[in-house]
């Protein structure tokens, strides 16, 4: 559950900016460091779309699909056969805080959104990282591998199927 405060997250689009950013796909690797120096690695997948739609799919080190479309959050968790299902508050919007990200350098952004400091790092127009220290104090890099920006992104991939016998969960 300690990845999820980012969710509260190739047509090449050249120059473009984080404003510019309507839709985006990437396999991506997300490092959180404790303080303690402990570093847990997941890897997956990530969709996203204007308004507020996003799908993060973990394949390692354990499968875990966290689906956010407008205001409700779908977490499956296919090892223990559990569904979560709950209403978003404040969390934020991965499009949203890309969006808002003011530039620093020719590579650099930075945004605060609900008091939560993000850089965003853009390599060739590209999004490809964003940094920030959860409210646990973890320092939380997502590094993503294979960005495409603005292609078509069907709404149904937002969509959750949960799966019959799964235990649901609404908070």
């Amino acid at each position: 559950m300690r990845f999820l405060p980012l969710l509260s997250l190739l047509t090449l689009t050249l120059f473009a900016s984080p404003q510019e950013i309507n839709s985006f796909n990437s396999s991506f690797e997300q490092r959180i460091v404790d303080e303690h120096g402990k570093v847990i690695v997941y890897r997956g997948e990530l969709w996203a779309s204007k308004p507020q739609n996003a799908l993060w799919s973990y394949q390692k080190p354990i499968q875990k699909s966290v689906y956010i479309s407008g205001k409700r959050l779908v977490i499956l968790e296919p090892q223990i056969e559990q569904a979560t299902v709950r209403s978003l508050g404040d969390e934020i919007d991965f499009l949203e805080i890309i969006k808002k990200a003011k530039k620093i350098d020719s590579e650099h952004y930075s945004a605060t959104v609900n008091g939560q400091t993000y850089t965003i790092i853009f390599k060739y127009d590209l999004l490809s990282a964003i940094h920030y220290t959860d409210s646990y104090d973890n320092h939380v890099t997502i590094q993503f591998l294979k960005p495409v920006q603005n292609s078509s992104i069907p709404a149904s991939r937002f969509l959750p199927t949960i799966p019959s016998g799964y235990d649901v969960i609404k908070n």
